[in-house]
């Protein structure tokens, strides 16, 4: 087999196997159960959360290339949860997942009825955004700031 075409199939085999593992995250926590084990991993100290306190807002992408992430939901009507799961590490997940955030909240003002132009104060849920990564780039990223990363001085 030519190099080329050898490089060309694993190159393919990288995106499928990237693709899949998205699609198991994705997957799994669709189902309620594991949505909820999930979330009482990240608040052991909520023990009043049941399936159905868990609300699913996932922006999902059908058609086109335009913005959707791996996970959202909504908990107790207080906490909005987005968790984006990556095997490749880049800084601007940062600016996407806020851009989840930005999108999350206008899809639930709809669903709630609120309007921003109205002088009403609006309620949002409280955001707690998640960034799991599966890479093997060797670093281990406890927090990773917007502040340090975007709005530092021009170097």
């Amino acid at each position: 087999m030519q190099d080329k075409t050898r490089q060309a199939i694993l190159i393919q085999d990288v995106k499928a196997k990237r693709t899949a593992k998205n699609s198991v995250f994705v997957d799994l926590f669709q189902n309620k159960h594991y949505l909820l084990k999930l979330y009482r991993t990240l608040h052991p100290e909520d023990i009043t959360a049941t399936e159905n306190s868990l609300t699913d807002i996932t922006i999902e992408n059908v058609l086109t290339d335009n913005l959707y992430n791996d996970l959202g939901f909504i908990a107790n009507n207080r906490l909005l949860i987005l968790i984006e799961a990556q095997s490749t590490w880049t800084v601007n997940i940062l600016l996407r997942i806020l851009l989840y955030l930005a999108q999350s909240y206008h899809e639930y003002f709809e669903r709630t009825c609120q309007n921003l132009y109205k002088s009403k104060k609006v309620r949002i849920p409280k955001p707690e955004l998640y960034i799991i990564y599966t890479g093997a780039q060797g670093k281990s990223l406890v927090y990773c700031l917007c502040q340090k990363n975007f709005l530092a001085a021009q170097r």
